[in-house]
């Protein structure tokens, strides 16, 4: 709860670099993962090289997370001033104090707020995203960025059935 357990533990840098050498991170955009590629095994085959505590393992985990994210603005969005985050992880105050700290260290240092500081709160971006996509299905209108999905144009998402 709220970082604490990652709090406890101290970074491995042995494990961080070697979690960071996975080919995911060295793909192009865009990319898109989530427990396909990252899991419980793919971790244990990173483990069975160091003998660590699990509240390392977790420190080590998070400062992946911290350390992908950074250097992925760094590399494809350096001039940005400004991240908004959302979800579960705004609720570890480790996390966001991590992110924080390597968001000022960049070339173009810049700030993190979350969107309860635009007026959504950050558990329900996820179900707004959903609304928006089916208000644009409900209009006729498109639903993805080519940019960011790769798709070869804008494409109605979603369909509508009657029963």
């Amino acid at each position: 709860e709220n970082g604490a357990f990652a709090r406890s533990g101290v970074v491995n840098a042995a494990l961080l670099n070697a979690l960071l050498a996975d080919d995911y991170f060295a793909r192009a955009l865009p990319k898109s993962t989530g427990r396909e590629h990252f899991h419980l095994q793919w971790l244990d085959q990173h483990l069975t090289q160091h003998a660590l505590a699990a509240n390392d393992v977790q420190a080590t985990l998070l400062e992946l997370s911290v350390r992908t994210i950074a250097d992925a603005l760094a590399q494809h969005a350096p001039a940005t001033t400004r991240v908004i985050a959302c979800g579960g992880g705004v609720h570890n105050p480790l996390l966001m104090d991590r992110l924080a700290l390597a968001f000022s260290n960049l070339a173009q240092p810049c700030v993190l707020e979350t969107t309860a500081t635009h007026g959504l709160d950050p558990d329900f971006v996820e179900a707004a995203a959903f609304a928006w996509l089916a208000k644009q299905t409900l209009a006729g209108q498109p639903g993805n960025c080519t940019a960011v999905t790769g798709a070869r144009g804008p494409r109605i998402l979603g369909a509508i059935y009657s029963v």
